[in-house]
């Protein structure tokens, strides 16, 4: 993904965190942050974070959910160098740089002045901004390690937000999203109430959609998982979840 250059900057190396804080607060452009859990960026304007990015070895955040990784990354790194490099922008570059973020849905949504025309992914328009709570990690690695199971991701209003195995995620949501609402839809007609569970089964593999918190569970497995197993993990995470709420 390829910001605007702009003019770049100092580097700061290993920065406090209140430091890098007061950087953001000056600065209308990118923060490129190169780390040892992974790399990614900040878009800020004058100390509103209007975007976020980051991507590490096991998956890809967005908004709202690569800003709390990338502020945590400096507890989190303790012992590792960390390259901060400040890119300055001009209104054009900004502007290109602001419709890049909306293009890939890297906005911070409460980020985004109310005076700003920015469509914001997941959001009609005329309504209120809403960020979903996202899972403890440990929730997903939980899954991701039961037999049989290829990939994860918890996904909101069709975009993943929190994504652990190998497969295109932003397909997965998006398709995941169609068919749980082609399924709620039909259980609706058929008065059956809200789908406690979706499985799609094929030759080679399952995929079960769940809800569970404000997300929702998209789960690949192969063929042989078992399902039975694979319900009572999901029951038991919804209830963690809600008795966390």
């Amino acid at each position: 993904m390829e910001l605007p250059a702009g003019s770049e900057g100092d580097v700061i190396i290993t920065p406090k965190k209140e430091g890098m804080l007061q950087y953001l607060m000056a600065l209308k452009g990118a923060l490129i942050i190169e780390s040892g859990r992974g790399n990614g960026f900040i878009l800020t304007r004058n100390g509103n974070m209007v975007a976020a990015y980051f991507k590490d070895q096991q998956s890809v955040y967005r908004g709202t959910f690569a800003l709390r990784n990338l502020m945590a990354a400096p507890g989190n790194d303790a012992g590792q160098q960390q390259n901060f490099t400040m890119r300055s922008y001009g209104d054009e570059d900004f502007a290109e740089a602001l419709e890049l973020c909306t293009r890939e849905k890297l906005l911070i949504l409460p980020g985004i002045p109310e005076d700003d025309t920015v469509p914001v992914p997941g959001v009609r328009p005329g309504s209120s901004r809403y960020t979903p709570t996202f899972l403890d990690e440990s929730t997903l690695t939980k899954i991701i390690r039961q037999p049989g199971v290829v990939a994860v991701s918890a996904f909101y209003e069709g975009f993943p937000v929190q994504s652990l195995g190998e497969a295109d995620f932003e397909h997965v949501a998006a398709r995941a999203e169609d068919l749980l609402r082609a399924g709620t839809r039909i259980a609706q007609d058929m008065n059956l109430g809200q789908p406690d569970q979706l499985i799609l089964e094929t030759a080679e593999n399952k995929i079960i959609i769940a809800p569970c918190g404000d997300l929702f569970l998209c789960i690949i497995t192969r063929a042989d998982a078992q399902l039975g197993l694979m319900r009572v993990l999901i029951r038991s995470i919804q209830a963690e979840v809600e008795g966390e709420a």
